[in-house]
């Protein structure tokens, strides 16, 4: 039993986290996410942001559904999220990324 602690890592503690998480405030993050992309794509019927990497603020989870995506491909509608990021997402370790058109 004792070398399979060893070979474990050790728990996560709240201590642990808040290293981790330098103390960044999630909500204040989402809110400056979504105003970015809600001034970028001002038609946007709905964009919504949310934190997953447990509050640190270094992943997050965006949803963008405009009627400026029409007629162009995922990839061109995700480069449209990253575009309006650019500077923000330098600081991220990752972003998911999920848009959609209005339906008629």
């Amino acid at each position: 039993m004792k070398a399979l602690r060893r070979l474990l890592p050790p728990p996560r503690t709240a201590l642990t986290s808040q290293r981790r998480c330098s103390g960044t405030d999630s909500d204040s993050g989402e809110a400056r996410l979504e105003e970015l992309l809600k001034t970028r794509f001002p038609t946007a019927s709905a964009v919504r942001v949310q934190d997953i990497s447990g509050g640190c603020g270094s992943m997050y989870e965006v949803w963008v559904e405009s009627s400026d995506f029409q007629g162009l491909s995922r990839v061109k509608q995700h480069r449209l999220i990253t575009e309006a990021l650019a500077e923000q997402i330098k600081d991220m370790h990752g972003l998911r990324i999920s848009t959609s058109v209005p339906e008629s």
